[in-house]
């Protein structure tokens, strides 16, 4: 399997007021890394708006948003810990808002690898010593090797 991770693309204490503000931010941020096109901003928004990417764990909840692979220039799982939690909507029934502090943003070119990825990250985040262990470290390459190891 491709090298989804990379160290270059996990961010901490990511600031920002709510759901809108940081897929505007890091879409911004993807777009100066040439990951991601012009339209993903609007396009990441929309879907979320339709498509809640939030998920509850019990004890934590983290999002996992992503988008149309044709606003994807290159591949990637970028790997956020926010600063303080925002609100996104619960995936199953979007009825639920729920506070995550880490996100995971699918940047991936071909839909029907988005669903078969998407699966394999929930099945390891569900895992809570994986998220502990993302959540309590402010060490990338120890993030790479977490996810690497396990994804």
């Amino acid at each position: 399997m491709k090298d989804y991770f990379k160290e270059e693309n996990i961010f901490f204490d990511f600031e920002a007021n709510d759901r809108n503000d940081f897929l505007s931010k890091i879409g911004e941020i993807l777009f100066e890394k040439k990951y991601v096109n012009k339209g993903f901003v609007n396009s990441i928004i929309e879907r979320e708006e339709n498509y809640p990417t939030g998920l509850d764990f019990g004890e934590y909840k983290i999002a996992i948003p992503h988008t149309n692979p044709e606003f994807v220039s290159k591949e990637g799982i970028i790997v956020v810990k926010l600063e303080k939690p925002v609100i996104f909507r619960d995936m199953g029934l979007n009825e639920n808002d729920l506070e995550v502090s880490v996100i995971f943003v699918l940047l991936i070119q071909k839909g029907e690898e988005q669903v078969n990825l998407l699966t394999k990250l929930m099945s390891l985040l569900e895992q809570k010593e994986v998220y502990n262990s993302i959540k309590n470290t402010s060490d990338k390459k120890e993030i790479l090797q977490i996810l690497s190891k396990n994804f």
